[in-house]
């Protein structure tokens, strides 16, 4: 296993046990960070710090009550990583659960994630 993956694996655990302050030390300083989808998802859109990404864990935490959340297949190629996985979760403002497949495209160098965009059906989310 490469040490990307592994650090990469690690962030993921840490999300699962609710650790966002060690997910953050896998954020770089400077990040291209973005959720895509349409504007209602409070937590879309992109970001460009680990500021922001803080803020991002921040509206996701306020929106979405998570209540599992899956890694089914890590593809790894070096420095860039294809995370497949799913999600279920209840929106907290109107009490609608919903679940959804989810796809994560993720750079890092040394040790830190640069870039990671993430898609997963925002029409679950808001039917």
């Amino acid at each position: 296993m490469s040490t990307q993956l592994g650090i990469l694996q690690g962030a993921y655990e840490a999300f699962g046990r609710g650790d966002i302050d060690a997910v953050m030390n896998c954020i770089a300083e400077e990040v291209d960070w973005r959720v895509v989808g349409p504007a209602s998802v409070p937590f879309g859109g992109a970001r460009k710090s680990r500021k922001e990404v803080a803020e991002y864990f921040r509206l996701l935490s306020e929106s979405d009550d998570v209540t599992e959340h899956e890694v089914r297949e890590v593809i790894d190629a070096g420095d860039h990583f294809v995370v497949l996985g799913y999600v279920k979760a209840t929106v907290r403002a109107t009490g609608k659960p919903f679940e959804t497949e989810w796809v994560h495209i993720i750079t890092m160098k040394d040790g830190q994630v640069t870039r990671w965009l993430e898609f997963f059906d925002t029409a679950a989310r808001e039917c």
